[in-house]
């Protein structure tokens, strides 16, 4: 097959049956053209990279560097025209490949089905193909975008540039006599390759190699990323300093370990920038040494990975909401469902035999535990539709403190427990059955979070807005670090009892409620101990809205 869907030709096919000679000049850029599509390939997000340069004694192209699936095709050659690299190389134009499983111009052999997007971007000496980048997805939902095709074109022109100084430094090695022409052709390289970088949108840099070296060369992207200027960048020690002491000890053991073994540097780590603000950041790179093995400077490459550290994070706290509500579902269902198929059972089997008393006990336990049901399923699916957006509250006038009464007693008679309820008279234009859901809630998280025996209140007060409702307790309380995260779904506070654990929505529809009706909810330590949770309902015009 070809080099992993470039279209290069089969292994062990070079031109006139010799084994790949080395391209002039490769030797000289070879590490830094490496590093070079290893970065294009981090760039696009695929690990999959090559780079074939232009044998001109035998008129083909040369896979000279390879990563990913093409790390075992260095040697192969092909000529004008053929596959991808081929194509480039005979219209000097990038060429990008949607699907090359389906190119009519690929070439066909075992591994022809792996690849579905490719790309391949020539590298220029004036008007001259000299060699080509190419890249590759085998994810084949994946394609390139025009902002890519952008940035390989411009690492390509760095590796035009490094294959031009290479060249250049071989003439100037064997051609004295044109010194001075060649030294002027490496200083306008020169600036082109700094030009270039520039442009990279991540950290170029080299660093003398001592233990918090100064840094020979920053590029200005230090500016936009960090707010550091390169002159500040390149002061001896910066780093230690910038790096956050909880990874400092880790990237500086990973980089003695690099320079014992010769191994490139790789580390992901938090930095400061010049206002405090954290960044996560990658850091890559390679120890160059001189042409005694002694070790000279570091090179590398630094790229903000802030935005995907985040998104790791939001998934990781999305796994673990899954996980826990997938447990508190389970258990909260489990408990009233075995209780009503045990009672159902014993009334089947025993009900003739039954006191009237038992029978009625029976009953009542049958429906309490069926309305447990039935409350769990009524908020996960508010929480659904409140989530899309597709719930609006019927405002009507409701007498707030009657409300407060009849949803107390239910409380009261469904826990076996006292609840002191003092609430002034206010109407005030609500959804009623929002609002019951709401003092429901409050309710039940008390009952559930405080021991039997513990005081509960329920309060209702008139406000300049609306009405504010109160449900406070004199349990443990709830620590002030926490206080802002119980009303978001799936949250448990850190005291909820095993024997009753809840779903974690309960509070998360309290918030949710407050806020269809313009107003909050909100946690406050009570005065005398416990906790006081605070729904503010504004008033508003009656009907639909």
């Amino acid at each position: 097959m070809n080099a992993e869907g470039s279209g290069e030709p089969r292994r062990g096919a070079p031109v006139n049956g010799e084994a790949a000679r080395p391209v002039d000049g490769v030797a000289a850029a070879g590490g830094l053209l490496e590093r070079i599509v290893a970065w294009a390939a981090d760039v696009v997000g695929t690990p999959h990279g090559y780079l074939c340069l232009l044998d001109a004694d035998e008129q083909a192209m040369v896979l000279r560097v390879g990563t990913g699936a093409y790390g075992g095709l260095v040697g192969v050659r092909l000529h004008k025209g053929e596959g991808l690299s081929g194509r480039v190389w005979e219209t000097g134009q990038p060429l990008a490949v949607p699907d090359y499983r389906r190119w009519e111009g690929r070439v066909d052999g075992d591994l022809t089905g792996r690849f579905g997007a490719v790309l391949g971007v020539p590298l220029l000496s004036g008007c001259d193909v000299t060699g080509v980048i190419g890249l590759g997805y085998t994810d084949h939902g994946s394609a390139f975008t025009p902002g890519q095709l952008e940035q390989v074109h411009r690492f390509a022109e760095l590796a035009s540039v490094a294959l031009d100084n290479a060249r250049l430094y071989q003439a100037a090695t064997h051609e004295l006599a044109e010194r001075a022409r060649a030294e002027e052709q490496l200083r306008t390289a020169e600036t082109r390759f700094r030009t270039l970088v520039e442009q990279i949108p991540a950290v170029v840099y080299s660093e003398e190699f001592e233990v918090g070296g100064a840094r020979m060369y920053v590029n200005r992207r230090i500016e936009t990323l960090f707010g550091y200027t390169p002159e500040e960048a390149g002061e001896k020690n910066f780093w230690k300093s910038a790096v956050h002491p909880d990874d400092l000890q880790r990237v500086l053991a990973e980089e003695a370990r690099c320079e014992r073994t010769g191994e490139p540097f790789r580390a992901e780590f938090r930095a400061y920038t010049r206002d405090g603000r954290l960044k996560w950041v990658r850091d890559e790179c390679v120890l160059v040494h001189d042409e005694a093995g002694r070790p000279s400077y570091w090179q590398g490459l630094l790229v903000d990975i802030t935005d995907t550290k985040q998104v790791e994070e939001r998934l990781r706290n999305l796994d673990e909401m899954k996980n826990t509500f997938l447990d508190a579902v389970s258990h909260e269902l489990r408990t009233p469902l075995t209780a009503v198929i045990g009672i159902a059972h014993t009334l089947q089997r025993a009900e003739a035999e039954l006191a009237e008393v038992d029978r009625a006990d029976l009953l009542a336990r049958l429906v309490a535990n069926g309305h447990k049901l039935d409350r769990l399923l009524s908020d996960l699916l508010d929480l659904d539709r409140l989530s899309r957006g597709i719930v609006t509250p019927k405002r009507r006038p409701t007498d707030m403190a009657a409300l407060a009464g009849r949803v107390a007693a239910e409380w009261s008679l469904l826990n076996g427990r006292e609840l002191e309820v003092d609430a002034e008279p206010v109407t005030v234009c609500v959804d009623a059955g929002k609002v019951e859901r709401i003092v429901e809630n409050l309710l039940a998280n008390a009952a559930r979070h405080t021991p039997a025996g513990t005081p509960v209140w329920l309060r209702v007060r008139p406000a300049a807005e609306g009405a504010l409702v109160l449900v406070e307790d004199a349990g443990t309380g709830v620590p002030a670090e926490v206080r802002a995260s119980v009303f978001e779904p799936f949250r448990r506070g850190p005291a909820a009892p095993d024997h009753a654990p809840g779903v974690g929505i309960g509070l998360s529809l309290v918030a949710r409620f407050a806020e269809l009706h313009g107003g909050r909810a909100w946690l406050e330590e009570r005065g005398g101990g416990g906790s006081s949770f605070r729904v503010l309902l504004p008033d508003g015009p009656p009907g639909d809205r």
